[in-house]
């Protein structure tokens, strides 16, 4: 192990503190941690690049960090680095406070299954007899197969609106009915169901937003009074909110900063998101480790104080057609099985990863927009340094395929989103992709837009990105030998887009 790290000596571009847990003995794990950070993929023949934590936040310019690692069914370590707030004095700990995104969506889901244990609501039934201040409004859908709550939960039931953007601390907050109306001030689109519940996967914090109004109407209190019943006294997770904004008086909070490391939501320093069960929680990574440790316990059917293990199991059970289970993501089998979500506020990138059958797992919250590109090289240390499985490890090894600039050239262009190959697992893409060729390598954006992700070729018509595992971007000839089609292929998943007749800009 120690043959494949290398000493830090770069010089910072950010001066970045570090806070430890008390209760914690610094270890090696922790130091091989600490300089193991890596990018997704490696090439064949060559060393690792490997950076140290502190490189890394200064390169991706996120200010502050905290991490905990679960290790056997126990808090391992935690550990926590930088600043609150670009230019303020006050440093990150391991009970500072993060906006968590969709990783809130996990919680959520906890919560609602503490319910259905306690007889208070049932998986499989028509939500409309749960809902009293709104309803899921009929149509042609749903006259087929009604919304229940394992449909939400596994965002098979047929639900609008993926996600939301977020509030500056000067906007209107929308109530929850507005935002299930699509109405001024809430700035998305009406929560509505636009396929047979059941019969494919679409990602949806608008159905959340419906668990969430469920969860209040059955409990009789706001959803972070229920959250506080069911979830945070239950497991001890003092420094967990659903309350949006959230209150100064919490103290220790991790202010919001953009891609280039910058303060954001002046003055208050953070966004409100009030659709709460879908990205709402403020938390720190050791109490949301409480509630990943418990999720395992009881799977394990180590404890039936939180969760029964019958349901428990349901939750880290896919449910058709979709890759996810009663709210996590699942992946992997047997000691590579793991339960995850990512969390993408506009400010604030989160991950929380959880393996049932070892009892390990990790949780990492950034306060910067750029988390979303830190946190898996922080995942891929942790699995170094814990010595996880290899399907675990986040991690390829290729080699690569050189191909002439003409070769390249021929796969640039912009490609539209067809119907998906795979009615199972289909997985939103965005709409429009464009290819298109920067510093000698192809690079692809969903959206269209001027920046993108590195492609590297493994094949002479196969492509996988530098900083993504487990994703191959295959590109297919038409009947007269021209690009036609790339498919995006995740697992069982497959995503086509058709190439447009518009050339490379």
């Amino acid at each position: 192990m120690k043959s494949e790290l290398r000493a830090a000596s770069t010089a910072l571009a950010l001066l970045l503190s570090v806070s430890v847990h008390a209760a914690d003995k610094p270890d090696a794990r922790i130091r091989v941690f600490e300089s193991s950070l890596r990018s997704a993929v490696s090439v064949e023949g060559q060393a690792d690049p490997q950076w140290t934590v502190q490189e890394r936040m200064a390169y991706w310019k996120v200010p502050g960090m905290s991490i905990a690692v679960i290790r056997d069914g126990k808090l391992a370590w935690a550990k926590a680095y930088g600043v609150l707030q670009v230019g303020a004095p006050g440093k990150v700990d391991t009970q500072t406070m993060f906006s968590v995104g969709s990783v809130s969506k996990v919680g959520a889901a906890a919560l609602t299954l503490r319910m259905v244990d306690a007889g208070k609501l049932d998986l499989d039934a028509d939500v409309n007899g749960y809902l009293a201040r709104w309803k899921v409004p009929e149509n042609a859908f749903t006259s087929v197969r009604p919304v229940t709550l394992r449909g939400i939960l596994s965002h098979t039931a047929g639900f609008s609106v993926s996600g939301f953007k977020d509030y500056a601390p000067h906007e209107p907050i929308p109530t929850q009915l507005d935002t299930l109306e699509g109405r001024a001030p809430a700035k998305n689109n009406p929560v509505r169901v636009e396929f047979v519940p059941g019969t494919k996967f679409q990602y949806s914090g608008g159905g959340i937003t419906v668990e969430q109004l469920i969860v209040e109407d059955v409990a009789g209190v706001d959803f972070n009074r229920a959250a506080r019943q069911y979830l945070f006294d239950p497991l001890g997770m003092k420094r967990s909110s659903y309350e949006n904004p959230l209150p100064a008086e919490y103290g220790n909070i991790a202010k919001a900063h953009d891609a280039e490391g910058r303060p954001r939501a002046l003055p208050r320093g953070y966004e409100t998101m009030p659709e709460m069960a879908a990205s709402g929680l403020w938390t720190s990574p050791s109490d949301y480790a409480k509630l990943v440790i418990a999720i395992i316990e009881s799977y394990q059917g180590k404890t039936s104080n939180f969760l029964s293990s019958a349901l428990a199991r349901q939750m880290l059970s896919e449910t058709g057609p979709s890759w996810h289970g009663l709210g996590p993501v699942l992946k992997g089998a047997g000691l590579g099985r793991a339960f995850f979500h990512h969390g993408s506020n506009d400010s604030y990138k989160a991950y929380m990863e959880g393996h049932p059958n070892t009892g390990d797992g990790v949780i990492v919250f950034t306060n910067a927009t750029n988390g979303k590109d830190l946190y898996p090289e922080v995942v891929r240390a942790v699995a170094v340094a814990e010595q996880w499985a290899p399907e675990l490890s986040d991690h390829w090894r290729i080699n690569p395929l050189a191909l002439t600039a003409a070769e390249l050239n021929e796969f640039t262009g912009i490609y539209e989103r067809q119907s998906a190959t795979s009615t199972y697992r289909n997985r939103d893409r965005a709409g429009i992709s464009r290819i298109f060729l920067q510093d000698g390598s192809l690079h692809l954006n969903f959206n269209g837009g001027d920046d993108g992700y590195r492609m590297i070729p493994i094949g002479s018509n196969q492509f996988v990105y530098e900083s993504m595992v487990g994703l191959v971007l295959e590109f297919v000839r038409n009947y007269d030998g021209q690009i036609g089609t790339l498919l995006i292929k995740t697992g069982g998943d497959v995503a086509e887009f058709k190439k447009t007749p518009t050339r490379e800009r």
